[in-house]
């Protein structure tokens, strides 16, 4: 990410910013290319990492790093120390990136990428959102219509239970229509607390599908012989089972997206402070 900002000579100077983020990765130190100890790096960006030692005094100013970012992508670098500062936990060990493989930077700077990304959560929580509010939508409709046509034909009169299964149905549909419309992207906190708030939306959506599949089960026996009733219960049970999995991937995500939002807060604070822009 290049950064353009006013030098005293009212020339345009450039410097190169970058994005450190948290990780808890396993990583073995070489010293002139004899295996040292395991450390666990704690950040990384496209120019180096960092670590903790108890006791970094055998630490020259050079050294080589072998880790692993998933199965399959092994990183290979050689990297120089550029600070050693005092925490409560030992020496936290800064490296820049000497010598990296362009393959390596590469895999490492996607890394980074999905890290600052929220797209599995956002994604799942519209599809399920906007599946449930046309779910909600047709049976409101199929509810209005049969309330009308049995009125017209003077069937009965309203009981209190299905008003209220009525009013179960608009609140549903309701909270569909917030979760999919404030579900949209996180980029700021404002834009996390619209998330939140499509969170809390759906756990309605959710639970309805759950109760429904629960009142579907019961009826399954009277059914089961007919196709298109065993496929509508297999479809409703896929529902259940995706809207809890989108629910418990989108709470299991809120960390990452504290983490993430003030990496990002840092960042701009910084390229604010230096009077920079973004090219």
């Amino acid at each position: 990410m290049d950064v353009t900002y006013p030098g005293t000579d009212d020339s345009v100077k450039a410097r190169r910013v970058f994005l450190r983020i948290p990780v808890k990765i396993p990583a073995r130190i070489f010293l002139e290319r004899h295996y040292y100890k395991k450390v666990q790096l704690d950040e990384i960006s496209t120019t180096g990492f960092s670590f903790c030692l108890r006791d970094p005094k055998d630490i020259p100013d050079e050294l080589d790093v072998d880790f692993r970012l998933g199965f399959f992508n092994a990183i290979k670098a050689k990297a120089v120390v550029k600070n050693r500062i005092p925490l409560p936990r030992g020496m936290r060990v800064g490296c820049k990136f000497l010598e990296i493989p362009d393959a390596d930077a590469a895999l490492i700077t996607a890394y980074i990428n999905r890290f600052t990304r929220f797209s599995l959560p956002l994604e799942l929580m519209g599809v399920a959102s906007l599946v449930c509010l046309v779910d909600s939508l047709l049976r409101v409709t199929a509810f209005l219509l049969y309330y009308e046509g049995a009125r017209f034909e003077k069937i009965f009169t309203m009981s209190l239970a299905e008003k209220a299964y009525g009013g179960t149905l608009l609140l549903y549909a309701f909270c569909a229509a917030v979760a999919f419309l404030f579900g949209g992207r996180i980029s700021d906190p404002k834009e996390k607390r619209r998330f939140l708030m499509s969170l809390a939306c759906f756990i309605v959506p959710l639970a309805f599908v759950v109760f429904k599949n629960i009142a579907y089960v019961r009826i399954w026996p009277e059914y089961a012989g007919k196709p298109f009733m065993a496929l509508f219960f297999a479809g409703y049970a896929f529902l259940a089972v995706y809207a809890a999995f989108t629910a418990g991937i989108a709470l299991r995500s809120l960390d990452k997206i504290d983490i993430v939002l003030d990496i990002l807060g840092k960042h701009r604070s910084a390229l604010n402070n230096e009077g920079g822009r973004v090219l």
